[in-house]
């Protein structure tokens, strides 16, 4: 059965038919039921992101309204892939120019190291690949800034940044409740003191400093530095968990597991284009403007969907890495995003995590945009 509607799409177990058929027959279109335009061919959505009046926010709603008057509002406002404008094009040129200096094989290196210092804690399968998709690339991300993690009474890489990062993350969800907000405010307020009270002692060599650097002279606030060195966290959370996952679901489905560490880079690349974590964004109008040949109003929100524009056969194969965004606001951290996915997956093949025993209850968490996989433990499958 076809996915319901392009957002419903995001968790089904194979909505790529569905994708596919939208690009070719409906590239550019009004849902009248969401109440969005929809954007599903790759000129569709090239053409959408590339677009100086389709913003990242509502022009009257610059953070959810949830979240707003809270310290994960504070942050959420702060985030450069959350505006646009002046001020973002500035810092966003910094972390671009920055994290395209980032030697990849020496992530590597330094992700392998840190693994080392988290060992299996659970014999199920599901549950230290859960545990490990977004807890790994998170930690990496805050070493490659050069903040400190420390480590736990046990001697093992301390993880507690990272499930606050995960807990912020969760309360920017469109379909937080309640407690996901009140939780995501104690974890930005963590997370902003934490970041704030270790930037300028951050290890020489590191991310930060860098960026501390260069945003300094360029006269940019440092609360938006401290801000955006979280979202860098924030990015290798969710939809990084989500490569990981698709990757070890692609596995799963396998005859072989690669053991070269170049054939594993290649098959999450290609998991990023054919099953991709992110799979649609949206934009805002902002003012009155054409798009696709059509007449859109401010005001208008266009649902841009990154996985149909992937698999639109009308585009070249590999045209653009569409998961990671594209334009004003495209992934600063994509080569990087990849390299930490195939980190975290050859490491939980080495502690004996097998992917087919993930497939018997595979499900997707709850989202309106990431597919993220949710492997449930025998115990969760038995009592469900």
């Amino acid at each position: 059965m076809a996915p319901a509607d392009p957002i419903a799409a995001v968790i089904h177990p194979d909505p790529y038919p569905y994708y596919r058929e939208l690009a070719v027959s409906r590239p550019f279109h009004r849902d009248g039921t969401l109440g969005l335009w929809v954007a599903a061919s790759a000129a569709a959505v090239a053409e959408v992101l590339d677009h100086p009046d389709c913003r990242v926010r509502p022009a009257a709603q610059p953070v959810p309204p949830a979240l707003a008057g809270t310290p994960a509002g504070d942050l959420f406002g702060r985030l450069i892939r959350m505006n646009d404008g002046v001020q973002h094009a500035g810092l966003k040129a910094i972390v671009m120019r920055e994290m395209a200096r980032i030697d990849l094989g020496a992530a590597r290196a330094r992700a392998s190291a840190l693994a080392a210092g988290l060992p299996r804690v659970e014999t199920d399968d599901a549950h230290e690949a859960n545990r490990w998709m977004f807890t790994l690339p998170v930690l990496c991300v805050a070493d490659l800034l050069g903040l400190p993690l420390g480590c736990d009474t046990d001697g093992h890489v301390a993880t507690r940044v990272a499930g606050f990062v995960a807990t912020f993350a969760a309360a920017m969800s469109p379909l937080a409740t309640p407690a996901d907000v009140e939780a995501g405010a104690v974890a930005a307020q963590w997370l902003t003191r934490w970041a704030r009270d270790h930037a300028g002692a951050a290890a020489p060599g590191g991310l930060l400093p860098a960026l501390s650097q260069a945003a300094a002279q360029a006269g940019i606030d440092p609360a938006a530095l401290v801000a955006n060195a979280i979202g860098l966290m924030i990015q290798a959370c969710e939809a990084t968990a989500g490569l990981i996952g698709n990757t070890l679901v692609r596995l799963g489905r396998s005859i072989d597991i690669p053991d070269d560490p170049d054939d594993l880079g290649a098959l999450v690349a290609d998991v990023a284009r054919t099953d991709p974590p992110v799979q649609n964004t949206r934009r805002f109008l902002a003012t009155d403007a054409t798009l696709c040949g059509v007449r859109v109003k401010a005001g208008d929100a266009v649902l841009v969907l990154l996985a149909a524009a992937l698999h639109d056969p009308a585009a070249p194969r590999g045209d653009r890495p569409w998961t990671f965004g594209a334009g004003r606001h495209g992934c600063p951290g994509d080569a990087l995003a990849r390299t930490l996915a195939a980190c975290t997956v050859d490491t939980l093949l080495q502690r004996d995590v097998q992917p087919r025993r993930l497939l018997g209850s595979l499900r997707y968490r709850p989202s309106a945009n990431a597919r993220i996989p949710q492997f449930q433990s025998s115990t969760q499958s038995s009592s469900t």
